[in-house]
């Protein structure tokens, strides 16, 4: 315990804070947001009701993350509305979790696996259900012996005679550092082997995105097609995918992207092992213009698709903010 700290600031509201709220106005009216600020100037927040999903990062007033169109709509839209393509209606904020058992285009998925006798097949929407699950808070606060901002919950995606995928995920800020962490453990608490396919869909957006922008850390060809379509509004662009497989073309960790003109740096870090496949997502749409990175599991790896009953798979990211020197 630092008793010289708490001498200065009794529950630590002077350096740190991470509040619970409701949104009480707007298309967001009645979600659960956890907010939180540390000392160096690092503010997040947390949608609760989104997949437990981080929805917005600042640093010392300049926004890191992206804000959509849709405006964070609640309650939300279900995911297989329109063809499968209902996420686009829900899509919003600096990372949103795709998943538990899908990513990528809606398609007819066998379930035979789930052994009943007259489902054999499921429509999977874009991106997965668990960014429109509901979390069950186990705790949020500073610790005033650790020197930590820190909230933890458990979000489950559930079908009867489908999967039962449980996401507790773990998100930490060091009051005096800069550096966000989120620690997730998937489980199937089913009894019947299951799909698992996992995404991190981590948005950057205006200010921090803009044309003076640089990447580095990605390997020398994506860095050249970047290089050839600097982030500027195009009421013409639609969006573009490139993909990386770092057990093919290892690239450097952590990717670090920089804004010159916003005076900084954001560094990231991610589990290569779990998740070997990285995509960046291009979509410089006027009112979209939004820079995605993606860690991902990989959706052709055969039996590593499956998590058998009670097995569990361990994800992390570390994204680091700093002023440039």
């Amino acid at each position: 315990m630092d008793k010289g700290l708490l001498r200065k600031t009794a529950d630590l509201r002077g350096v740190a804070d991470i509040r619970l709220v409701t949104l009480e106005d707007g298309p967001g009216r009645g979600q659960r947001l956890l907010i939180g600020r540390n000392a160096n100037g690092v503010r997040f927040e947390v949608a609760v009701d989104r997949g437990f999903d981080i929805s917005e990062v600042s640093y010392k007033g300049f926004n890191i993350g992206w804000q959509s169109p849709a405006q964070m709509p609640f309650p939300l839209h279900d995911p297989g509305s329109e063809e499968g393509w209902g996420f686009l209606r829900n899509f919003d904020g600096f990372m949103v979790t795709c998943g538990l058992d899908h990513f990528s285009r809606p398609h007819e998925a066998d379930v035979s696996h789930y052994n009943h006798p007259h489902l054999k097949t499921r429509k999977m929407p874009l991106h997965g259900r668990i960014s429109v699950e509901k979390a069950r808070l186990l705790s949020y606060g500073v610790d005033a012996e650790s020197r930590e901002i820190s909230s933890e919950a458990i979000v489950r995606q559930a079908s009867l005679f489908g999967e039962t995928l449980e996401l507790r995920r773990r998100i930490r800020l060091p009051v005096f550092g800069s550096e966000l962490i989120v620690e997730d453990t998937v489980t199937n608490r089913g009894f019947r082997p299951t799909d698992h396919a996992l995404m991190y869909h981590v948005n950057f957006g205006y200010p921090f995105l803009d044309d003076t922008l640089t990447v580095e850390g990605l390997p020398d060809p994506l860095l050249s097609e970047l290089r050839s379509y600097p982030p500027r509004p195009s009421d013409d662009f639609g969006e573009k995918v490139d993909v990386v497989d770092s057990r093919i073309t290892p690239h450097q960790a952590p990717v670090v992207l920089r804004n010159e003109q916003c005076g900084i740096g954001v560094s990231f870090d991610y589990s290569q092992a779990t998740l070997p496949k990285l995509a960046v997502w291009r979509a410089y749409q006027s009112g979209i213009f939004a820079l995605g990175i993606e860690p991902r599991t990989d959706l052709r790896a055969g039996d590593q698709r499956l998590l058998g009953p009670g097995e569990s798979r361990q994800y992390y990211l570390r994204i680091g903010v700093a002023e440039l020197k």
